[in-house]
């Protein structure tokens, strides 16, 4: 498949021309709401709800993440920008910082075009369903677009239909972030030649190639895709540092800072048993010298006593 040329990433896959499928023009028609969001090259464009949830998060906006992750094909390194796409940082930095990619497939991988991942093989109930709500989408970023080799957005179906699914663009996916929900959040920054040596040759999903399906990755998990499709890479497991640009271009580590706070503490806590170890040393030397000023005066007034009778009898 050789033109790429699809108006929106959908989770269920293809290339736009699923007549069930909608895509960006699709949902502009059907609601001038997001029609207004997608054709204004300002923030200003967007909805009261929008605007606000910006306003609200200003003060985050400029919180960044590295992600560093293992893959079966080599190690990668990603950065996050919450100024690009807050809803969509918050969740993608959320889901790699609880190890919820760890161990899943790059199920959909298709050359000149994309690599789509994003259906994890917890066991945990409440990372699961996070993992399965929504979030809002995020005011489109033309300034950000075309979109370049290693550039990461979110999969979907529809306004407002984020939840855990991604993607890392190939360099033929330059048509993609017209759909509400590709808003970049971020970008490959090292072992992009890894990203685009994932093995590719089971193509799309059917039928439009021969890829996994992904109802079976949710119900069968890991275990379908690896007795069907053993070939497909995967992440190993990934870490993730967030850091603070101040207002002086400062870069603040956030667990530097965790971790500098932490040592304050202890010094604190070892300060203060210091203390109350050598709390009770003042007032037992006051005391000794105290002691031996009241014995010499004591001593000194019994001298004088003695001296004061021997004279009495002397005379």
């Amino acid at each position: 498949m050789a033109d790429n040329d699809d108006p929106g990433v959908d989770l269920h896959g293809g290339f736009g021309d699923d007549t069930e499928q909608l895509d960006g023009e699709d949902i502009m028609e059907d609601d001038p709401e997001v029609k207004e969001i997608m054709m204004g090259d300002e923030v200003d464009d967007a909805s009261d709800e929008q605007r606000s949830n910006i306003r609200g998060s200003a003060a985050k906006n400029d919180e960044e993440a590295i992600i560093q992750c293992g893959t079966s094909a080599g190690p990668i390194a990603m950065r996050f920008y919450r100024s690009w796409s807050p809803h969509g940082y918050d969740r993608a930095t959320a889901l790699f910082e609880r190890g919820y990619f760890d161990h899943s497939h790059f199920f959909r991988v298709v050359e000149h075009f994309l690599v789509q991942f994003g259906i994890g093989y917890t066991q945990d109930k409440e990372l699961k369903a996070f993992s399965q709500s929504t979030i809002p989408d995020d005011p489109k970023r033309p300034d950000l677009l075309p979109f370049k080799e290693g550039m990461m957005s979110f999969a979907g179906s529809g306004k407002n239909s984020r939840s855990s699914q991604m993607f890392i663009a190939y360099d033929g996916a330059g048509n993609l972030g017209q759909s509400p929900w590709e808003t970049p959040f971020g970008h490959v920054t090292s072992g992009l030649e890894n990203v685009k040596n994932f093995y590719k040759e089971y193509g799309d999903m059917p039928p439009w190639g021969k890829g996994p399906e992904q109802g079976p990755i949710h119900s069968r998990g890991a275990s379908y895709i690896e007795s069907e499709f053993p070939l497909l890479d995967k992440f190993e497991t990934c870490s993730v540092q967030r850091i603070n640009q101040s207002g002086s271009g400062e870069v603040k580590d956030a667990n530097v800072v965790k971790n500098v706070a932490a040592e304050i503490k202890k010094a604190n806590v070892v300060n203060k048993a210091e203390t109350k170890d050598e709390a009770p040393s003042f007032p037992f030397t006051t005391l000794l010298i105290l002691s031996s000023i009241v014995v010499s005066v004591l001593l000194g007034l019994g001298y004088v006593r003695k001296k004061r009778k021997k004279f009495n009898k002397t005379t």
